[in-house]
């Protein structure tokens, strides 16, 4: 069997490592240069902790994590409101909880994975025809290959879906959020693991990654779904941010490689099925969790083992349905959560805020730690 991959991000370099332990021939194929390694972090969680021991990941994996240690939330005026420790968060995990840089994660993936099978850079497709017995791809640079699947595991503005599917709008749920997100040198040390800022319909910071540098992440309020310039983002970001102190303020100074940053529109991808024919979606092209849930990367990792080991043992029509029944359960409730986090997470008003103050710490502490894991984390899934 030979599947072709679109998209080297975490979901697709993950199936592509999976489908290897099968004796699956994958062949990625990648729009970007060098691959999207990002400026933000991303955590691993139990789900994907399980799928990176069977590949034998972890290791790699904790060597490059970020310092775990206390976060703290300030007003817009630089005033504490509360704080929290992510090391109680990795005990209640048991210790199978990390952040690390998306750069890192994509290098560890990209290792495991080069030289084993293609990964095309600058790459992607331009139309799929698929008749029955396989499917013919037509890339960007003018080549055709023929297929017996291909797994669109290109994001959630996927080229995949919006050819094989229809247009990205029909399946898009907009959560009335936008985010940024790019890498930052600290002019100063942040003295934590993150710091934070809160105001109403905002929320903005910067996680440490260790090595002197800092990853952002802002998010407010914004029911708009249309793509912006660079220059307009810059301009979106200054308005939103622009008068807020340190360490918000150094990082709206920096330099934003835009080819690397994150900006858009804060949304989920609801499908009534994943597959079509010889076609399946993987990870945020067909799901998408957004960063809200914090399970997003894990989700797509289980997904990739799930899809690889069903394909090695069924038809392609058996395993695409197999695939989608064992995670459209979790998809839907980590979903959900998805959603209500957000009004949590940016609060709508000044009493929202103070009662957010109020509640987080007490819900992130030990003695309710578990009771909060158990309500807002994924459960883990039966992998094999």
């Amino acid at each position: 069997m030979r599947i072709l991959i679109v998209g080297g991000g975490p979901a697709g370099l993950t199936l592509a490592a999976c489908l290897l332990r099968h004796g699956i021939e994958p062949v990625v194929v990648e729009k970007a240069a060098h691959g999207r390694t990002g400026g933000y972090s991303i955590g691993l969680h139990i789900n994907g902790w399980q799928v990176a021991e069977r590949l034998g990941l972890v290791e790699a994996f904790r060597a490059k994590a970020m310092p775990l240690g206390p976060a703290h939330h300030l007003d817009r005026r630089g005033r504490k409101l509360f704080s929290y420790d992510y090391r109680t968060l990795a005990k209640a995990a048991e210790g199978r909880l990390l952040a690390i840089m998306r750069s890192d994660f994509h290098e560890i993936l990209t290792k495991a994975v080069v030289g084993r099978c293609p990964i095309r850079y600058e790459t992607t497709v331009t139309a799929l025809e698929d008749d029955g017995s396989g499917v013919d791809a037509i890339f960007s640079d003018g080549s055709r290959e023929r297929f017996d699947l291909v797994v669109g595991a290109d994001g959630y503005r996927s080229t995949v879906r919006a050819l094989a599917f229809g247009p990205h709008e029909d399946f898009l749920r907009p959560l009335g959020y936008r985010a940024s997100a790019w890498r930052v040198p600290l002019e100063e040390p942040l003295g934590a693991s993150f710091v934070g800022m809160i105001d109403v319909d905002h929320q903005g910071g910067l996680y440490a990654a260790g090595d002197g540098t800092a990853a952002t992440l802002f998010c407010w309020r914004d029911e708009r779904t249309d793509r912006l310039d660079p220059e307009a983002r810059r301009t979106v970001l200054q308005k939103a941010f622009g008068h807020w102190p340190e360490p918000v303020a150094s990082a709206l100074r920096s330099a934003i490689d835009w080819d690397q940053a994150f900006f858009d529109t804060v949304a989920q991808i609801e499908m009534p099925t994943w597959s079509k024919g010889r076609i399946v979606l993987l990870g945020d092209a067909a799901w998408c969790l957004t960063f809200l849930a914090g399970q997003g990367t894990s989700t797509a990792m289980a997904g990739a083992y799930i899809l690889a080991a069903e394909l090695a043992r069924k038809t392609h029509t058996e395993a695409l349905e197999s695939y989608e029944a064992r995670m459209r359960p979790l998809v839907t409730r980590m979903q959900s959560v998805s959603r209500k986090i957000g009004g949590h997470y940016i609060p709508q008003s000044t009493l929202g805020m103070r009662l957010q103050s109020w509640i987080l710490p007490i819900m992130l502490s030990r003695p309710f730690i578990r009771f909060t894991s158990s309500r807002l984390a994924a459960p883990p899934l039966a992998l094999d």
